[in-house]
């Protein structure tokens, strides 16, 4: 895989991740975190949020540049949408699963939660991966052209 064509992956699958992590756990779960504002979790106190806020942005693109590295370095079988899912469902097994256990195993937060974390998080990161394989699929598909038939 080429540098840009890493680095298109990169930005448009950031992009597909902080719009998604928006919608999941700004909107779909902002009544379930609630009751956890100010303890559990920081509390934007004010107009300012807190500076932390900072690292959600830095710990998206890590996952994602670290899923696109990966990507390039596989051997998926199967048509983009499959090798994206597979890419999509291995990135929640090593990043999701284990983020939202550790933190249930150490926190208060209810088990239905978690559960509906991880299956929201599941759906993300497999169309994160889907990102991914169209855009480096794409991008190949576009620069390999067949020879001319005599």
């Amino acid at each position: 895989m080429s540098t840009p064509r890493a680095i298109s992956a990169t930005l448009l699958a950031f992009l597909a991740s902080q719009i998604l992590a928006v919608a999941v756990h700004g909107f779909l779960l902002a009544g379930d975190y609630e009751p956890y504002e100010g303890t559990l979790l920081r509390s934007a106190g004010g107009d300012q949020p807190p500076w932390q806020m900072l690292f959600l942005p830095v710990a998206h693109l890590a996952f994602v540049s670290a899923l696109v590295w990966v990507y390039a370095r596989l051997r998926l079988e199967g048509s983009t949408a499959t090798r994206g899912l597979t890419l999509g469902f291995i990135g929640w097994l090593i990043g999701q699963v284990p983020l939202w256990l550790l933190w249930y195993a150490q926190q208060p937060w209810p088990g239905s939660l978690v559960v509906k974390q991880l299956a929201l998080e599941l759906v993300a990161t497999l169309i994160v991966g889907l990102v991914i394989a169209m855009v480096v699929d794409s991008r190949v598909r576009a620069t390999s052209r067949p020879l001319p038939q005599s």
